[in-house]
């Protein structure tokens, strides 16, 4: 325990260097999302990295806990919104409806400046609100209290879309549906693993889809990996999918070139 809490201990110190360092050894990359129906990308998830000098690559399992649990998350999510937004600027010169989504934290949302920050960085940019997804998780969204609502309601107010990660995980999946002010529902990758064989996971698809639809949310599949399991999903009425199948996260650079030259990983 001692050698774990010490390995904590300087690895957010690490963290820590980088941020004041101008990010060094951050990056941003972006994962498709596609068209159910088409399989034309989208938009994209942008998926925070961070390579250390001494422990390489760190996993966002690993280091985003850490930024939390240091407070470093505030500064470390305003960079990761604000390159986000660039990026995605950068994007709409080659897909003019191009949307990104950006995963914020729970500490993130708690900070009073941080929707005025968002404010900024849209004017600043001077990108269609529209094109920003933010994400939060089926866990945060399930609380139903009136700061909560209220920090919806603003930034909606924006323009920006509120998407609810992880769905289908939580105690509480369907009745957050009915609080939640979600645009957009992101079936968790769990449903997926055995979508082949489970009659259960295919017909918990087919009813979320209905249930948002009916409701005016878009659902989006997450964790299709393989053509037979888009083969599978692809009549079930989604919106849109992400998943290894239609590519891995990748450096933004990469990512644009693969759009610029339109070509995919399928």
């Amino acid at each position: 325990m001692r050698l774990h809490e010490m390995r904590e201990l300087d690895l957010i110190e690490q963290l820590r260097y980088s941020i004041e360092h101008d990010f060094i050894g951050f990056a941003l990359h972006f994962q498709p999302q596609v068209d159910a129906n088409t399989k034309q990308i989208v938009g994209a998830e942008a998926l925070a990295r961070w390579k250390s000098d001494i422990y390489g690559n760190v996993p966002p399992l690993i280091f985003i806990p850490l930024l939390e649990k240091s407070g470093l998350i505030n500064e470390a999510g305003k960079w990761i919104f604000q390159k986000a937004v660039q990026y995605c600027k950068e994007m709409t010169t080659i897909l003019p409806t191009f949307c990104v989504s950006i995963n914020l934290s729970y500490i993130q949302l708690s900070d009073l400046q941080f929707l005025a920050f968002m404010q900024q960085v849209l004017k600043e940019e001077m990108i269609d609100p529209s094109h920003i997804i933010v994400e939060m998780t089926e866990s945060y969204m399930v609380k139903n209290d009136d700061m909560q609502q209220t920090l919806f309601h603003k930034i909606r107010a924006l323009g920006i879309r509120i998407a609810m990660d992880d769905f289908g995980t939580g105690f509480s999946s369907l009745g957050v549906l009915k609080k939640a002010p979600a645009d957009i529902v992101k079936i968790d990758k769990v449903f997926m693993k055995d979508v082949l064989t489970s009659n259960f996971d295919a017909t918990f698809i087919r009813f979320i889809v209905t249930l948002c639809h009916d409701v005016n949310i878009k659902v989006l599949l997450e964790g299709v990996e393989t053509k037979e399991e888009y083969e599978k999903v692809k009549t079930m009425g989604l919106d849109y999918i992400q998943g290894y199948y239609f590519g891995k996260p990748q450096p933004f650079q990469q990512f644009k070139k693969n759009c610029e030259n339109n070509t995919s990983d399928v």
